[in-house]
Order: structure tokens, then sequence, then C-alpha cells
């Protein structure tokens, strides 16, 4: 995505996370957590410079540039996309780094879902997985095709179908 793409799904996110937050308690009888999608302000260049050291897509890196972090705890069951820091220590052995299995390839853990899923790209397709049930076994997420289900072709398609869902939201 471009930056002023992401500059516009900012802030129609933002805007979006912010209403549905409102309506939250009358719709749902109970309380919502804090939705927010923070714009990059301020994230240091170390954070970028270790990603792009690590080999993350230009697209993430793009990504990372404009956005600091994805917080939808009340959106179906939870989206998150970490903070920059967090995909660099996941790179560095703390989240898997390849897909084995059903799947192979490397993969570039950045977000979750509040069920225990992680979101991952995979930088030679540019897909996105939804990866759950599956093992973490010295640097890989072993799974089977049920474990390892792409959710979007590309980043763009990922983050579009999280305004789509909050859109659905706060229209219903």
């Amino acid at each position: 995505m471009e930056p002023e793409d992401l500059r516009v799904w900012i802030e129609r996110s933002s805007r979006l996370s912010a209403e549905f937050e409102r309506g939250f308690e009358t719709r749902f009888g109970y309380p919502p957590g804090e939705n927010r999608v923070l714009a990059a302000e301020g994230v240091g260049s170390d954070d970028l410079e270790e990603l792009a050291k690590l080999g993350v897509p230009i697209g993430l890196l793009d990504f990372y540039a404009c956005v600091r972090e994805v917080s939808l705890p009340d959106l179906g069951n939870g989206v998150f996309v970490h903070p920059a820091r967090h995909v660099v220590a996941g790179l560095l052995g703390a989240l898997p780094t390849r897909l084995a299995g059903a799947a192979e390839g490397r993969i570039v853990v950045f977000g979750s879902d509040g069920g225990g899923s992680m979101f991952a790209l995979r930088p030679a397709c540019g897909s996105v997985y939804r990866l759950r049930g599956g093992a973490f076994l010295d640097g890989a997420y072993e799974a089977d095709r049920q474990g390892t289900a792409v959710v979007a072709r590309d980043l763009r398609e990922f983050l579009d179908g999280i305004l789509r869902e909050l859109e659905g939201q706060v229209l219903a």
C-alpha cells in the first residue's frame, strides 16, 4: 500500500473503531475494551531499520512506517496487529519464522486474534495466513491444512477486511 492509502486507512479505521466503541455497550450489554488504531507518530526508526535488516517485505515496512499498532479486542474474536518491536522479537526467535507441514516457507508473524491464532505474512507469495492449532518447534509453525488458512491474498486485502468488519459492526 502507498503511504497515502495507509493514511486513509488509518483515518477511516480510527473513526470507525471510535464509533464502534461508542455504541458497543448499548448493543452488547457490557463495556468495550480499548479499540484503537494508532498512527506511527514517534515510532523509532530503529525498529524499522531492524525489520529491514531481518528481511521483512516492503509492504509490511511501509505499514509500520505509518501504523504503530491495531488493537480491536471487541471486533469479532479480536484483531491485533502488533507493534514493530513485537515483530522484531518474533523474528529473533520469540515466534515462528517458517511454516512446516501442509504449507512450507518463511513467514513473518505480525498479529493475532483473541482466540490464540496468529496472523503471518508469507513473503514468497504475499499471502496472509491465520495460524491456529499447530505447534511451534525449532522456529517453525507445524500444522496441517486446517491450521494454516490463507485469510487474504496480501496485506492490503487483510487491512481492507478489517475495515469491512468495522463498517459492518458500525452500520449494523
